[in-house]
């Protein structure tokens, strides 16, 4: 006697390709599904190249990546930049501050910094933005000789 199979060959084939186009997306989407980081959002003035998935740490510890940068807008040079924090990173106080430092002093590859700040500013809701005010990043060389007049830089090559 013969029994018979529940899928055909078409509803098994269906179904596997559908398990593996969600676990394709999964691995390269690498986000946990249904789950929402907290997000976090600050401006800097003046600030380096900044790319995605840069490092977020805070005391030395990362806990987030960078998710997004978007300019201000205008004639400003600032930008907006948006990043996805770990549950270990919080709380972050509004009084908090953010530093872009360099990972090590040549490479230009960079880390945000952040200090949390202090539980009596009370804290930053998902999505909030930390000021300018207490932002900072290192001022680039080329931005250094920038500022200089052009008698200036060639006194400086002539020294060189």
């Amino acid at each position: 006697m013969r029994t018979r199979s529940r899928f055909t060959p078409f509803q098994a084939g269906l179904i596997a390709l559908i398990v593996i186009v969600i676990g394709t997306y999964l691995g390269a989407s690498k986000d946990i599904p249904f789950t929402r980081p907290f997000q976090l959002k600050a401006v800097f003035e003046n600030a380096p190249p900044i790319h995605k998935g840069q490092a977020v740490r805070v005391a030395g510890v990362d806990v987030g990546k960078v998710s997004a940068i978007e300019p201000v807008g205008g004639d400003s040079p600032a930008v907006v930049v948006t990043m996805k924090l770990e549950d270990e990173a919080l709380p972050i106080h509004k009084d908090a501050q953010i530093k872009v430092r360099p990972r090590l002093f040549f490479e230009g590859n960079l880390f945000f910094d952040i200090r949390p700040g202090t539980p009596q500013a009370g804290t930053v809701d998902d999505g909030g933005t930390i000021p300018v005010s207490q932002t900072s990043a290192p001022v680039q060389l080329d931005q250094v000789l920038g500022t200089l007049t052009s008698n200036t830089r060639e006194d400086l090559q002539k020294l060189l």
